[in-house]
Formats: C-alpha cells, structure tokens, sequence
C-alpha cells in the first residue's frame, strides 16, 4: 500500500449553519471553507457530504424523482408512487444517511396497523434545532409512538464530522432499541464495478442464514444489469475503532466514517442495481435483525454478540462517530487499519489532524 499523508487541521475553521433548499425541501446546512453538510428538516436525513472541489459529487444517495416531507404524506395520494406499504412514507422523504431508530426494518403487523412504518420515527418526524453557532448545530425530534426523544449534535471543522447523539427514553419501562446509521451511497459517485468498498469486519450472514466473508463480491457494485442483496457482518472488535469507506478511483474521492466496535457492533451491507436504481448501503448499527421488538428478542445474539441495546426506563443511550471525506493521489490502494496517534486519526495511510475534535476508542 502506497504510504499518504494528508494533513487536514481544523482549528479555527471558518463555518456557518444556514437554511437552504433541497430539492425544494428545508434544511439545515453547516459548511466550512473545504466541506458541506446538510440536513433534511423532515426526517433528519443527512442529504448530502459534499467535498468542496472543482466538479464537486455528493457521494450520498438522493433520489431521482421528487420527494415530500413525510410529515406531509396521504397514503390515499401517496402511497402508490413511493412503493406502498410500511415503507411508503419513509421513501417519500429519504435521502443519504437516514438514522433508524428504535428499530431498523419493517414493524410487524399489529405495529404497521397501528402506525408504525418502516425503520422507525425518526427518518418521518420533523426534527427542530434546539441550539447551535458557528461550526456546530444541535437537532432533535420527538417520537411520540415509542416515547422516545433523539438529539443529534453535529460539529465539521475542515474536512471532518463529528456526529454526537442521545437517545431518550421518556417512559417508565425499559426496553430494546435497534439503533442504525443507514448510509447509503449512490450516483454519480457509486459506479458499478469501479466504486470501491472497505470495513473492519469479520463473520458475516446472507439474507437466508449462510455465513459469507466480507471477500465475496463485496469490494464493489457488480457490472450486471440487477443485482441485490442484504448481508449482516460483525464488526471487528479487536481494535478500539472501526471504520468504513467507499472510494471512486476514477475522481479520487474517499469518504468514511469511523465509529466505535462497542457502540456499533454490526456493519449491514446491501444494494440496490437495477434499472431505476443504483444505491449501494454500508450501515453501522447496534443490530443485525431486521424488525422491531419480536424480531429482536426473538434472536438476541448472533456470533455470541448481541444484536440490541437496552434503553432505561427515564434513561438515555449515547454514541457518537465521525464521517470524512479527502481527495487521494493515483495509486492509493484503500483502507486496511485505523488508528490514532497523539490528536491524529490515521485511515489508511491518510492523516487527519483532529484539532479540538474529541474522539477516542
């Protein structure tokens, strides 16, 4: 592997959160003089993650036709031109990074009967900023159907995220929450057989139960007219953290996150190559088990690790991570390690000089 060291530092950034326009929806944006990063007000989707160079690509997926603010959504006028079921009034506002929570995947019946949609409250609810200056911001959203309050606190300083978060329980009773940062990458940036992927796993399971190894056929999107799939790994917990990137050596963009083994212990990866659409999804989460309550307790661990948290009755959950982004010289050949040294957060052989930034194993 080639050895590169870019230094990005990040004291004293120059940035700003403004309100903006996306696809003709509100969102928040913070931005500093090298990144942009913006945040749907409905649904809280991370919208883009924008490296701010000539002929600049938001590697984040956004859908290729209009979408509406889910709290605006009539399953009469609506539901049929974004797919119908628990999931029609999600996909009518998703784009890029949605957060699941308190589950990830379908309800079950009684839930979706009830009202409950796909992958939980917090990619419909309408989140509000409740504090925030200069380079940071402060969102929340209250998820009145699990009793449940989530904040995001979000802070970039040059090239780097850090992406602070709660989790609260408003009611008496504990209870098993799934918790998953669903990034999904999408075109022009993902591009079929050339967009390279890499993570810190180790066993992982396919959609009918056989284990598989991160080697097959995952590195990129196959060059086949459709494919599709959804795999289940288990994050490498050998190391105090984790990582996972998507490259496009064709432009030389990199983008990556890196969370902590103990906080996310699952990676879900799937995509979606067909037709109307390419989207490829690397998720870390705190579960591999698609469903809500009966599903999670239903399989409580997979490879002896568990595939949910507690939350406290009257308590809260914390996690936090970062996401980058940089462009590599020709001949970088992707990410085999993470580490810090001294202030310096070190992915693949590309150093990023953390600054004020606090974040550790």
């Amino acid at each position: 592997m080639n050895r590169i060291s870019i230094v990005l530092v990040f004291a004293g950034a120059i940035a700003m959160v403004t309100a903006a326009s996306f696809p003709g929806r509100d969102l928040w944006t913070i931005e500093s003089d090298r990144m942009r990063l913006s945040i749907l007000q409905s649904g809280g989707h991370v919208a883009e993650l924008v490296l701010k160079t000539e002929g600049a690509v938001n590697p984040l997926w956004v859908q290729g036709r209009a979408t509406i603010d889910p709290e605006t959504f009539e399953a009469a006028r609506d539901s049929g031109r974004f797919g119908g079921g628990s999931g029609a009034r999600l996909m009518s506002g998703l784009a890029g990074h949605n957060l699941c929570f308190p589950y990830w995947g379908n309800p079950s019946d009684t839930e979706e009967r009830a009202g409950m949609t796909y992958h939980g409250e917090t990619g419909i609810a309408r989140w509000r900023k409740t504090d925030g200056g200069g380079n940071w911001i402060t969102v929340t959203a209250d998820l009145p159907q699990s009793m449940t309050r989530f904040t995001r606190t979000v802070k970039i300083q040059k090239q780097v995220a850090l992406f602070e978060e709660t989790a609260e329980n408003l009611s008496a009773w504990d209870r098993p929450v799934g918790w998953c940062e669903h990034v999904t990458f999408g075109s022009p940036f993902l591009k079929k057989g050339i967009t390279q992927f890499h993570a810190s796993v180790t066993r992982g399971r396919n959609g009918v139960g056989r284990e598989v190894r991160w080697a097959d056929g995952l590195a990129t999107v196959p060059d086949v007219p459709k494919s599709g799939f959804v795999d289940n790994f288990l994050v490498d917990a050998g190391a105090p953290l984790a990582y996972l990137t998507a490259y496009d050596p064709s432009t030389h963009l990199l983008v990556g996150y890196v969370f902590r083994p103990k906080e996310f212990g699952w990676l879900n990866v799937w995509e979606s190559n067909n037709s109307e659409m390419l989207t490829r999804g690397m998720e870390f989460s705190n579960t591999p088990v698609h469903g809500t309550m009966r599903a999670l307790v239903a399989e409580p661990k997979l490879f002896d690790k568990a595939t949910f948290d507690w939350l406290p009755g009257k308590g809260k959950l914390h996690k936090s991570y970062l996401a980058f982004s940089a462009i590599v010289p020709e001949g970088y050949a992707g990410v085999s390690g993470i580490e810090l040294r001294k202030g310096m957060l070190v992915v693949g052989g590309i150093s990023f000089e953390l600054g004020d930034i606090v974040f550790g194993g």
